[in-house]
């Protein structure tokens, strides 16, 4: 309900009511309020608000966080750091498997055309696959210089997990 009103610029649950009644009887004069805010009047507050003040409010997880030493365990928690590097939308962009930890062909595979550790190999099966996942290396990098520069990963940190070989420098 906050989340509306504040969205809505709604200061008060009268006009929450009144927005109500204008859409569920309309053409009634005389009903309902402007839901302009009014001179002199204060903008809701919702309690995110402060930790949105206080810098302590992760817009990747939704989460708000009342202190900094709450907010460094936040941004350091596997779950976040899994966030920072996936989205909703990437399983629907790439077309191969996620890459394995060796950006260089398969040579099982370009010599058989088939390989027996099959989707467990560490290398790519085929130069698409291979340009595939440079790319994901490439959108892994833009995705971490963006939570660094928006602070939402510790500037020193360098433990990002299964990630960890996506970002070395060496191919």
């Amino acid at each position: 309900m906050w989340t509306f009103m504040k969205e809505n610029k709604i200061l008060d649950m009268q006009q929450t009511y009144d927005m109500w009644l204008k859409k569920h009887n309309p053409g009634k004069p005389g009903e309902g309020t402007p839901l302009t805010s009014k001179e002199g009047e204060k903008q809701i507050q919702m309690p995110t608000d402060y930790a949105d003040m206080m810098g302590y409010h992760c817009w990747l997880c939704g989460k708000n966080s009342n202190s900094k030493k709450q907010w460094q365990q936040h941004i350091q928690s596997e779950k976040h750091k899994e966030k920072v590097f996936t989205s909703d939308n990437d399983s629907s962009c790439w077309n191969y498997r996620f890459p394995m930890g060796e950006f260089r062909l398969c040579e099982r595979f370009q010599k058989t055309k088939s390989c027996p550790e099959g989707e467990k190999c560490r290398f790519a099966h085929g130069q698409e696959e291979l340009t595939e996942w440079l790319d994901r290396r490439e959108v892994m990098k833009q995705k971490l210089a963006k939570a660094r520069k928006d602070m939402l990963l510790c500037p020193r940190d360098d433990d990002f997990g299964k990630y960890n070989f996506l970002l070395r420098d060496s191919i």
